[in-house]
């Protein structure tokens, strides 16, 4: 597929938004990146996860005693992934390149994904073209899901909302034993072509796949035997995967959001900040737990707007972005509560079960 491009010249609404962004941090004397609100919480969840992994296995409760410890461990992780690996993989957990990319391999690599392929996939593809069929991966779930109405329908996706809860369990598990080696050998996520690894990048990659692998099955595996560890290892990649699926789902797979399709010169008739909002919704915004556990990204306009941004800053900026965009005349879209947002998705996927194919 061609490139996509954008009408970035002239962009008002990015310039002036981007001028009210850098009054409020000058002005407040506040740094952009992460600080110990955001390190704090990471030495909680990483104490928090080492605690429930050493309970499960020195303690070795009753059977669904430890069942729903490992559910708590894979939520557990996917908090990590949402608030540290998230923040260090866009480079805004600190100032330091490289602790960035160590904080990133802690929170990605060695929970099972890979750092490398998702700064091409999320970074750098699903931030540019956001909704855009074709381009972003993140919708390019087909067939067993049709996200866009760009997609052909298939008869059972009509069924969709119904089996997409079970398939949400298996996100993770797509991920680490199949998705991330597809890539690798296609040498390509979607349409997109990546760059071969490095060594470096392959020390990354497969240090990450061992060490998740020894950690949560192979040595569980010698406490509790086989079936027990694997038992095990599917609840947690359960409660893990439909943690990831779930809030991802919420920002851009609801009825609220649009999918733009590019102009017979494969252009998007928008500046690309503007593309952003039309493309992404905000969700249970005044829920101050449900922003420390997902990491900010119930503030996901904001953060494809500022992806450099920790998302520690994110509940102010959102005040910024909301104004200005009431300024241009720009809707700007969010959900009340989790809830809300939630509903939305299903009955989105539900619409676009029975919906025709958009040409």
């Amino acid at each position: 597929m061609a490139k996509v491009t954008f009408i970035n010249n002239p962009h008002p609404f990015k310039t002036l938004l981007d001028q009210r962004i850098e009054t409020y941090f000058e002005t407040n004397h506040i740094a952009q990146r992460g600080n110990w609100t955001l390190y704090s919480k990471t030495i909680i969840l990483l104490l928090s996860l080492s605690g429930v992994y050493v309970t499960i296995l020195s303690i070795q409760p009753a059977t669904w005693t430890s069942l729903l410890l490992c559910a708590l461990l894979g939520f557990i992780q996917s908090t990590i992934g949402f608030n540290v690996m998230h923040d260090a993989a866009h480079g805004s957990y600190c100032n330091n390149a490289r602790l960035n990319n160590i904080i990133a391999w802690i929170g990605g690599d060695l929970m099972g994904g890979s750092t490398f392929l998702w700064k091409i996939k999320h970074n750098i593809i699903h931030h540019t073209y956001t909704n855009i069929e074709g381009m972003d991966d993140d919708i390019a779930k087909y067939p067993l899901f049709r996200l866009s109405p760009g997609q052909e329908r298939r008869w059972f996706h009509k069924y969709q909302f119904i089996y997409a809860i079970p398939l949400y369990f298996f996100t993770t598990f797509n991920w680490i034993l199949f998705d991330d080696y597809l890539k690798l050998v296609t040498k390509k996520i979607l349409t997109t072509e990546i760059r071969p690894l490095r060594l470096r990048d392959h020390l990354e990659f497969w240090s990450g796949k061992v060490t998740n692998l020894t950690l949560f099955f192979i040595i569980p595996i010698f406490i509790f035997g086989f079936w027990q560890a694997l038992l095990g290892f599917f609840i947690m990649h359960a409660a893990l995967g439909l943690s990831l699926a779930l809030v991802f789902q919420m920002a851009h797979a609801v009825e609220e959001a649009e999918f733009p399709i590019p102009n017979e010169a494969n252009k998007i008739e928008n500046e690309w900040a503007i593309h952003q909002v039309k493309t992404t919704v905000n969700f249970a915004m005044r829920n101050k737990m449900l922003s420390w556990l997902v990491g900010g990204l119930n503030f996901q306009v904001e953060h494809h707007l500022y992806p450099k941004i920790s998302h520690i800053h994110y509940p102010q900026i959102s005040k910024i972005v909301k104004k200005t965009c009431e300024d241009m005349n720009i809707e700007y879209n969010a959900f009340p509560t989790f809830w809300r947002a939630l509903i939305s998705h299903f009955r989105y996927l539900k619409i676009m079960g029975f919906q025709p194919q958009q040409v």
